[in-house]
C-alpha cells in the first residue's frame, strides 16, 4: 500500500499545473460475446509527454452504457476523471485515415465526372432542339415561298423552292439524328457514370461507420516518463449474440461413427463495426439470474365453518363488484391500458462457463451481417438402430445414439444432418451436457416397411354364469427388410393401461417383450429385434381388459 502511495505521489508531483489536450482514437482490439451481448475492449495509444493531460476520445457509441465502462493503464500512469459526453460534444479533430480520404476523393472525382456527363447530354439536346426548330422555319417558309411562286405561275420557281426546301430539311434532320444518336450514346455511358458513383460510396461507407451524433469520452491521465502509453477501455455493449450451428454426419455399419463439425454465427448491432479484433465466444450468461430464488413458508391456519361461510358470502360480493367494475373499465368510453405480466427469465444452460477464443482476428459489421466462423469437429462413436412405431408409421427411422465425451456442455443450436453422405435434413441439437448421453432421429428408412393388422377383436360376456365383461385384441406386426443392410429393430407399440383394481389389464406377446414401461412411461412395449436383410420378421400381441357388470369401459 505505501509503495503504491509513493508512486501516485510521484506522478503527482511531476505533473505540470496545466493540462495539455490529446485526441486519439479507440480502436476495437478484443471482444468477447455473451449471450444477447457483448464486452468490447479497445485500446487508446498516444505518444504523451510526462505530466497530466486531458485525453479525448471521439466516435464512441451513442449507447454506451457509463455502469459498464472501465479504464485500465499501464504501470507509470494513472487514470484520474473520466467522463462520457452525449451530447454537447467537444470539438475534436479529424480521425479521417488515407484510405477513408482516398474513398472519399474517389467519390468527389465521380460526382464531377456525372455532373460533367449531364451537362455534355443538355448540350447535345440543345442541338437536336435547334435542328428541330430550323427544320419548323424552313417548312413555314416553304408554305410562303410556295404561294408567291404559284402567284407568279413559274414552273421553275416551284421546282427551285422545293429542292432547296428538300435539301435544307434532309441536311439538318441527319443533324438532329446524328445528335440524337450521340446523346443516346452519352446516355448508356452516363449510366456507367452512376454505377461507378455507387461503388465508389459503398467503398466509403465500408470504411466509415454510419453518421450519428456517437459520444465522446474524455479522461484525464498522469504520466511520470514520457513515451508511448496504451489505455485498455472496456465497456458492457448490448445487442451481440452468438449461437452454435453443426454438421451432424453418421456413418453406419459395423463401425458406425458420428462426426459433428461445428461453426457459429454472430451478429452484432452495437452501433459500430468490429474490425481486426479478437473474438472471444462465452456462454456466460451475465444478463440471467445471479442467485438462487427465495424461499418462503406457507401460514397455515383454521377457522369455523361458520366464518368460512361469512368468508365466502363476502368473497361472492366482491367478486361481484370488481366484475361490474371491469365491464365499466372495459367500456370504449373508459378503456384502460393493459398492464403487461411480468417476465421472469428461464435459464437455457448449465453446468461451468466454457469460453471460445478463436484464432486469428475476424471483421463483424454492425447491422449488416450474421457472420459465421468454423469453430472445430468432433468426433464420437456411435450406436445406431432403426426405431419402429407401427402404429403410426409404415416406415422404420435410423436413430443413433452417442455420449458427450468432450469435457464440455455442447450449447443447443441448429444442426444440418447428413447419413452416409446424404443430406436428411434439418433438426434441433439440445443442451447436452459433458458426460451426457442423447438419441437422435437420422431421417427416413424406406426400405423398413411396416405393417400393424387387428384380425380379432371383440366383446362380451366371459361366461354364461359370470358377472365379468370383457375386451380382448389381437394385434399382428410386420418388419419387412428390404434395404440391403441388416438392422437392429426397436419394436415400440402400446397396450391400455388401468389406475384401478377392478379393471384388469393381461396380454400375451410373440416373441416376448424385451422392455414394458420403458422411461416409466406405462403401457409402452418394445421389442429388441435382428432382421437381415430381406427377411421379415412378425410379432402378434394379445391383451385382454376386464371389468365387473354395472360398469362402463371408457
Amino acid at each position: 500500500m505505501f509503495r503504491l502511495f509513493l508512486t501516485t505521489s510521484l506522478i503527482a508531483l511531476a505533473a505540470p499545473s496545466f493540462a495539455d489536450t490529446f485526441t486519439a482514437e479507440a480502436r476495437v482490439d478484443t471482444v468477447t460475446i455473451y449471450p444477447g451481448l457483448a464486452t468490447v475492449m479497445r485500446q487508446v495509444t498516444l505518444d504523451l509527454p510526462a505530466g497530466q493531460h486531458e485525453i479525448v476520445v471521439p466516435g464512441m457509441p451513442e449507447g454506451l452504457s457509463t455502469e459498464g465502462l472501465r479504464l485500465a493503464a499501464p504501470a507509470g500512469t494513472q487514470v484520474g476523471t473520466v467522463n462520457l459526453a452525449f451530447d454537447r460534444l467537444p470539438v475534436t479533430a479529424d480521425q479521417s485515415g488515407p484510405e477513408i480520404e482516398a474513398a472519399r476523393d474517389a467519390v468527389e472525382r465521380l460526382e464531377a465526372v456525372l455532373r460533367d456527363r449531364d451537362a455534355a447530354i443538355a448540350q447535345i439536346r440543345l442541338r437536336v432542339q435547334a435542328a428541330e426548330e430550323q427544320i419548323a422555319f424552313l417548312q413555314s417558309l416553304s408554305q410562303a415561298s410556295a404561294g408567291e411562286a404559284l402567284t407568279a405561275a413559274s414552273v421553275t420557281d416551284i421546282q427551285a423552292l422545293a429542292q432547296m426546301v428538300g435539301s435544307e430539311t434532309l441536311a439538318v434532320r441527319e443533324a438532329a439524328f446524328a445528335a440524337e444518336q450521340e446523346a443516346k450514346t452519352a446516355e448508356l455511358a452516363r449510366e456507367d457514370d452512376i454505377e461507378a458513383l455507387q461503388n465508389a460510396r459503398q467503398a466509403l461507407a465500408a470504411l466509415v461507420a454510419p453518421e450519428q451524433e456517437g459520444a465522446v469520452l474524455t479522461f484525464t491521465l498522469a504520466v511520470a516518463e514520457a513515451g508511448e502509453v496504451t489505455v485498455d477501455v472496456s465497456s458492457v455493449e448490448g445487442f451481440a449474440n452468438w449461437s452454435p450451428v453443426y454438421d451432424m454426419r453418421l456413418t453406419t455399419g459395423d463401425e458406425a461413427a458420428l462426426d459433428i463439425d461445428r461453426a457459429v454465427v454472430i451478429s452484432q448491432q452495437t452501433g459500430q463495426d468490429w474490425t481486426d479484433v479478437q473474438l472471444i465466444l462465452s456462454t456466460a450468461r451475465p444478463g440471467e439470474q445471479i442467485g438462487p430464488s427465495g424461499v418462503w413458508a406457507p401460514l397455515r391456519r383454521i377457522i369455523s365453518e361458520d366464518e368460512l361461510e361469512r368468508e365466502r358470502g363476502v368473497a361472492a360480493m366482491a367478486d361481484g363488484v370488481q366484475m361490474l367494475s371491469r365491464s365499466i373499465a372495459e367500456s370504449p368510453a373508459l378503456e384502460a391500458a393493459a398492464v403487461p405480466m411480468p417476465v421472469t427469465a428461464q435459464a437455457d444452460f448449465s453446468g461451468a462457463t466454457v469460453t471460445y477464443v478463436y484464432p486469428g482476428r475476424v471483421d463483424i459489421r454492425n447491422g449488416v451481417e450474421d457472420l459465421r466462423l468454423p469453430l472445430d469437429t468432433l468426433n464420437f462413436e456411435a450406436d445406431v438402430w432403426a426405431e419402429a412405431v407401427p402404429s403410426r408409421d409404415q416406415i422404420a427411422y435410423r436413430m443413433a445414439e452417442f455420449t458427450n465425451d468432450t469435457g464440455e456442455v455442447m450449447l443447443p443450436g441448429q444442426a444440418l444432418i447428413f447419413a452416409d453422405g446424404t443430406m436428411i435434413g434439418f433438426s434441433q441439437l439440445p443442451l447436452l451436457a459433458a458426460g451426457g448421453d442423447i438419441e437422435m432421429g437420422f431421417g427416413p428408412l424406406d426400405g423398413l416397411r411396416l405393417t400393424r393388422a387387428i384380425p380379432n377383436k371383440t366383446t362380451g360376456d366371459v361366461g354364461v354364469f359370470t358377472s365379468a365383461n370383457q375386451l380382448t385384441e389381437q394385434a399382428v406386426i410386420k418388419v419387412e427388410n428390404l434395404t440391403g443392410q441388416d438392422w437392429a429393430v426397436k419394436l415400440r407399440d402400446a397396450i391400455p393401461y388401468s389406475e384401478q383394481e377392478d379393471l384388469e389389464v393381461a396380454f400375451e406377446a410373440t416373441p416376448a417383450v424385451t422392455r414394458r414401461n420403458p422411461d416409466g412411461l406405462r403401457g409402452i412395449l418394445e421389442w429388441d429385434l435382428d432382421i437381415a436383410a430381406g427377411d421379415a420378421q412378425e410379432v402378434t400381441l394379445d391383451y385382454t381388459l376386464t371389468w365387473p357388470n354395472g360398469f362402463v369401459l371408457r
